[in-house]
């Protein structure tokens, strides 16, 4: 992904620099990204509660704003993923997809396939929430599974992330689902 990226959404924020060698900005522009997306989403939770009561040229104006505030957020996003990564790079974690292991700091773990799959997947999206029916099918792309096997490779993930010392949690909400939640290590 181009850090600079061409559209408007993606485009770094003056004075961001996400080759920082600095923990402490790394998680600063999180913390922007974040504020910005809820911010948004504030927003579009506004206009679409609003819609209705506009007039038909009014609610065309508004389906504009819309799509705009959503690619303005998709692009918040793709910033905030970036900034996850760089962290991860800062925190010296390091996946290996052919041997399935999971570095950090010296410490490393084999994983099987399907932890592997869901750490992978969480890492890769760790301010998001899944239920466990959306994991099946997106990071391991089989819905047949159960939710009470995401419960149990959960657990493993969790035991392995604190053997390791990572400084993260996945961590459960109910009616959200799981996410990977930073702690602050400062």
């Amino acid at each position: 992904m181009d850090p600079g990226g061409t559209e408007p959404a993606t485009r770094p924020l003056e004075g961001e620099d996400i080759q920082t060698e600095h923990w402490e900005d790394a998680r600063h522009w999180m913390s922007i990204y974040d504020d910005l997306i809820r911010f948004k989403m504030g927003l579009l939770e506004r206009v679409q509660r609003e819609l209705p009561k506009l007039h038909p040229v009014a609610q065309s104006a508004a389906d504009q704003d819309i799509g705009f505030i959503e690619a303005q957020m998709a692009g918040y996003y793709a910033r905030l993923d970036l900034w996850y990564q760089r962290v991860w790079q800062l925190q010296g974690l390091w996946l290996d997809p052919n041997g399935r292991v999971i570095r950090h700091k010296g410490r490393e773990a084999v994983l099987t396939s399907r932890e592997f799959e869901l750490l992978q997947f969480l890492l890769d999206h760790p301010h998001r929430y899944y239920t466990a029916s959306q994991i099946t099918g997106l990071a391991w792309s089989d819905a047949a599974l159960y939710p009470e096997e995401v419960r149990n490779y959960v657990l493993r993930i969790r035991k392995i992330l604190e053997r390791l010392a990572i400084p993260c949690d996945l961590v459960n909400k109910p009616g959200k689902g799981y996410s990977l939640t930073f702690r602050n290590t400062e």
